[in-house]
């Protein structure tokens, strides 16, 4: 097993990191059927995907005839199936981009718990159940949550199967790209009973990133290598969120033929690839002593695919063109 860096694995986001030939804590590994069980109150029912493959962020989302109405059909990432007779009034979210969202649905009333990594004020008077993966069950269940929102994946499977022992409804979600992020905000807005706001955020976060698109076109593609920090140092490969919003902002991914959606590399490769700009977050160790790239530090927010994806995309833009932006 590849291990992650020390400076790599604190990030909330790396709940869907994946090294070559091994997918670690990556939704896009091929789940196994976990146990399931039902509420006495019969309010959602779960059970394993029978083809075994993790399904997308919002595989599935069947309501009655009206938007908004319930009782609501749901498949999570995980190949499970939820049935939410009404909206859930006390949820616990797992992934920090699935609080940001909810937050920005206008849903925030609904959340009684929060992880270390949901720091903003908006949210401390609330009690933190721990990290996203491993969280202590013990306080969260204490919360008496009527749903919590968890990564998908094989990184964390004691987590959902005592969620399922103790008869606690949960929900798994995937953000790999941004189409994930559009079926993120289409499913809570589902479930909150909030369609119409969801509907809207798509809509402002989709006319963002054409808009940045319209401001780049035709402009030379920046060549641009983000680097997550570690020693080997983590970039961001293909089919990610990032390798997108790269190239939405006009850049283009050195890493695009890396074997894994992020992943440790040589630092030789540094050397013979053509990179024009490295980026990195704020905070995160970058050891590449061997090249004289240009380095910019960017807010690790560009790392939470979530209502501020738009945002992050205009900030690359900016420092990718930004002639474009005056």
């Amino acid at each position: 097993m590849t291990r992650i860096p020390n400076s790599v694995k604190g990030r909330p986001f790396l709940g869907r990191v994946s090294a070559p030939g091994f997918l670690l804590f990556s939704p896009l590994f091929l789940l196994l059927g976990l146990p399931s069980c039902t509420p006495a109150d019969g309010g959602s029912s779960s059970g394993s995907n029978p083809g075994g493959a993790a399904r997308g962020s919002s595989a599935s989302v069947e309501g009655a005839s009206a938007p908004g109405a319930f009782p609501l059909h749901i498949e999570d990432a995980s190949g499970s199936s939820l049935i939410f007779q009404e909206p859930p009034t006390r949820i616990v979210s797992l992934v920090p981009s699935a609080t940001l969202t909810l937050q920005a649905l206008g849903a925030q009333s609904f959340l009684v718990g929060r992880t270390e990594y949901d720091a903003g004020s908006a949210l401390a008077h609330l009690p933190s159940v721990g990290g996203g993966l491993e969280p202590s069950l013990e306080t969260l269940v204490a919360l008496e949550p009527d749903l919590v929102i968890r990564f998908a994946g094989e990184s964390d499977p004691s987590t959902p199967k005592r969620l399922d022992d103790m008869g606690v409804r949960h929900l798994a979600v995937r953000l790999d790209r941004v189409a994930d992020v559009r079926a993120l905000m289409r499913e809570l807005g589902a479930v909150t009973g909030l369609p119409d706001r969801a509907v809207e955020l798509v809509a402002e976060m989709d006319a963002a990133l054409d808009e940045i698109r319209r401001r780049v076109q035709g402009r030379p593609r920046v060549r641009v290598a983000y680097v997550l920090g570690g020693s080997p140092p983590w970039v961001a490969g293909p089919g990610t969120f990032i390798d997108e919003l790269l190239a939405t902002a006009g850049g283009e991914n050195s890493f695009s033929d890396l074997e894994a959606l992020y992943g440790p590399v040589s630092p030789e490769e540094f050397l013979v690839r053509e990179i024009d700009l490295l980026l990195a977050p704020e905070g995160g160790e970058v050891l590449l002593p061997f090249t004289d790239i240009p380095l910019v530090r960017v807010s690790p927010a560009l790392e939470l695919p979530g209502p501020d994806l738009a945002q992050a995309a205009w900030r690359l833009a900016e420092i990718l063109h930004p002639e474009a932006f005056r």
